[in-house]
């Protein structure tokens, strides 16, 4: 049986954010809380990170990302793919962090995949006719 990271009360960093830890199954953490929400799942093991300055500062860059998307107010949007893909890279980064040659590599492909997001939002062009907006932002 595989040893638990946390046990239960001790504080991670959970899908980029600071988050005690709530409930425990046989080696698995099955749920956290920030104080206000609390996540549950089968096993959320996969995505708790110890308090390091490294994966505060990775977990700080991230949380940037996600911010920049949301303070696009564009209806159309979809932030649930877009939360699930920063969480993905999010992880991959942790899991890298004692390497500095794969995390430098890591973290511009961040920048270019949020660059990319926000230009391709600026880009689309919502027509307007005589005042009226055709398509919602």
């Amino acid at each position: 049986m595989k040893n638990l990271k946390f046990k239960q009360g001790e504080w991670c960093f959970c899908e980029f954010k600071l988050q005690q830890v709530m409930e425990t199954e046989e080696n698995r953490i099955t749920g956290v809380s920030d104080g206000m929400f609390r996540l549950c799942s089968n096993d959320l093991s996969d995505r708790c990170y110890p308090l390091e300055l490294d994966v505060k500062q990775i977990s700080d860059t991230v949380a940037y990302w996600s911010t920049k998307f949301h303070e696009l107010k564009n209806n159309a949007l979809n932030h649930p793919d877009l939360n699930r893909e920063l969480i993905r890279r999010w992880v991959e980064l942790c899991d890298n962090r004692k390497d500095k040659n794969r995390l430098k590599e890591l973290y511009d492909k961040l920048s270019k995949f949020g660059n990319s997001v926000l230009r391709k939002v600026q880009d689309l062009d919502f027509k307007e006719v005589e005042g009226i907006h055709l398509f919602r932002k």
